[in-house]
């Protein structure tokens, strides 16, 4: 499969037998020796090279990762843990802030804006004549 994605990506760049595709068959392990040796040296001289092989391993990664089925949590696994926190006594104090009391500030000043908007506005209908 990986043979197949790094044979269309090559053509897609327009280097079939390429660069592309040799820097692809390094990440693989499928070069000869000789090649291979090559193509270490080249990645060791040229930084543009390294972070080509960089990306490809990236990209390749990601590839990978996504034909991987995806986890599926334990239900047992997770009621242990929900049950454990539950009743597990931390010692820590719980926040004490009322709901309504939170939002007193909020609503006092959006009050305030809207007057002050309001007040605004009469002025520039004032200045105007409009009013």
């Amino acid at each position: 499969m990986w043979s197949r994605m790094r044979v269309w990506f090559g053509w897609r760049l327009g280097s079939v037998g390429g660069p592309v595709e040799r820097l692809s068959a390094f990440i693989d392990g499928e070069l000869d020796d000789r090649s291979r040796e090559d193509m270490a040296a080249e990645i060791a001289l040229d930084p543009g090279i390294r972070g080509q092989v960089q990306r490809l391993r990236m990209t390749e990664d990601l590839a990978h990762s996504a034909l991987q089925p995806p986890l599926t949590p334990n239900p047992d696994v997770c009621a242990e843990h929900v049950l454990a926190l539950a009743t597990a006594d931390t010692g820590e104090v719980a926040a004490t802030t009322s709901p309504s009391n939170s939002r007193v500030p909020t609503a006092v000043l959006a009050s305030a804006g809207l007057l002050l908007t309001a007040g605004v506005a009469f002025v520039g209908l004032r200045r105007r004549g409009l009013v």
